[in-house]
């Protein structure tokens, strides 16, 4: 979904032009009548209103067609309303006036990157005098390379990543195995927390297919996989010693320039040695609408039909409905998202596994010099279940659990990346089995493509 994110964003909030653009042209143009109506329009455009926008712009061009800053802003706002005829014919008529204004060759070679017409996109280029040298006209190729991606009726992004780790509590156990479970004493063989070393592989691809260059819809996909060893041999007692994760998953996605559905169908697995797994089937939804260039309410929710192999009175539907508010900020596009998600599940063969919950959640994330990117993040959840942990007890099970914690990653090229990570994880319960705290560290690399 950060792809997805990142695609909307760069519709929604991304100033289309390929260099820093100052020509002018509203400075220049007298004020008129229609100022204050051109003030109103550019004020839309600044809002994401992209398509009020170039509404209100073809309206002034029709009173005023020779207001050089209309044509300015209008093709700026056809741009982002995916208007993109209309985009070229703006900047053409500018360039009819302006022939030595290089950077409105710019944003016309972007207008017909984005048509398909890479050869226009070129001569554009080159007659803004970007393309004298070979170091310009590789540069130039890079950008149009990056603007034929981004314009492809295919969209293909993913990520494989590889590195070592530290946990502290691998099986999510509790201190020791010695516990009270009511008023009971008891021994609970294996239980404890048992902490390691490893290693973890990963990979997911991404992928989105539309029939025609004008329409809203996609088809999209996804594929994850996963797999964990670890080093401490104690961790076979409870069959977690190494663990594989998958996932794929096929749906549809509506995108425009300042909103985002996407609903896919899931299936995903979660193995431990071969031994015991957890499959999970259902819908998954999201819904992001960028109110402004710097605000978006993003919207999910899922439902799942989980079947443990060997504990099948843990099967049954399991669901969450979470709202949440991403916020831009500062001229690198530094971002922090709130939310909060109602969680739950019910357990038709064994009624006392099923729950319901809250979770507060926070994130930020910034980016630094150099190619650095910090992500703190933090999460509170609260769920009571509809029974006691263990037979032995006889209150209702309640959980408290918080997750800190901070990703960095260094960006060494657009390809390459090293990240490590730092989570903790405290797990409260009244029922002492499910008390546990877990450190986890790890180190690796990735590639992106």
């Amino acid at each position: 979904m950060q792809k997805v994110c990142g695609m909307l964003r760069a519709l929604a909030l991304t100033v289309l032009c390929l260099m820093a653009v100052d020509v002018g042209l509203a400075a220049a143009a007298p004020e008129t009548a229609g100022s204050a109506d051109r003030q109103r329009a550019a004020a839309l455009l600044e809002q994401g209103k992209y398509d009020a926008a170039y509404e209100a712009f073809m309206r002034l061009l029709r009173e005023n067609p020779d207001d050089d800053a209309v044509h300015l802003y209008l093709g700026r706002s056809a741009m982002r309303a995916g208007r993109y005829n209309q985009a070229v014919m703006a900047y053409e008529r500018l360039l009819e006036k302006y022939p030595a204004e290089s950077s409105l060759y710019g944003e016309l070679a972007h207008a017909y990157m984005a048509l398909g017409d890479r050869g226009s996109a070129q001569r554009a280029l080159a007659a803004a005098g970007t393309l004298k040298d070979a170091s310009g006209q590789k540069a130039g190729e890079n950008l149009l390379d990056s603007l034929e991606k981004r314009y492809s009726h295919w969209q293909a992004h993913g990520r494989v990543r590889t590195g070592i780790l530290y946990d502290s509590n691998a099986n999510l156990g509790p201190a020791s195995s010695s516990m009270d479970l009511g008023i009971w004493r008891v021994e609970v063989p294996d239980a404890k927390a048992e902490s390691t070393l490893g290693a973890y592989l990963g990979a997911n691809a991404d992928l989105a297919w539309k029939a025609e260059r004008d329409t809203p819809w996609w088809l999209v996909g996804d594929v994850w996989a996963q797999a964990r060893g670890n080093s401490n041999s104690a961790l076979e007692d409870s069959h977690s010693r190494t663990s594989l994760w998958g996932r794929a998953a096929v749906g549809l996605r509506h995108l425009t320039s300042t909103t985002l559905f996407d609903l896919r169908f899931k299936s995903e697995v979660f193995d431990y040695e071969w031994y015991q797994n957890i499959t999970a089937v259902g819908p998954e939804a999201a819904w992001i609408w960028a109110v402004t260039p710097q605000w978006q309410l993003i919207s999910r929710g899922s439902l799942n039909a989980r079947m443990y192999s060997r504990a099948d009175e843990r099967n049954g539907a399991y669901w969450s409905v979470g709202q949440h508010v991403r916020r831009f900020f500062g001229q690198e596009n530094h971002e922090i998202v709130l939310g909060v998600s109602h969680v739950g599940a019910e357990t038709p063969r064994h009624r006392d596994y099923g729950y319901h919950g809250w979770e507060f959640a926070a994130r930020a994330l910034f980016k630094l010099p150099v190619g650095f990117e910090l992500a703190p993040f933090a999460a509170y959840e609260y769920d009571w279940y509809h029974g006691p942990g263990t037979a032995l007890e006889t209150d209702a099970r309640n959980d408290h659990k918080w997750r800190l914690g901070a990703a960095l990653t260094w960006n060494i090229t657009e390809a390459w990346a090293v990240e490590a990570m730092y989570q903790y994880t405290c797990n409260a319960s009244n029922s002492a089995i499910y008390t546990y705290d877990q450190s986890l560290v790890s180190l690796g690399v990735a590639w992106s493509f």
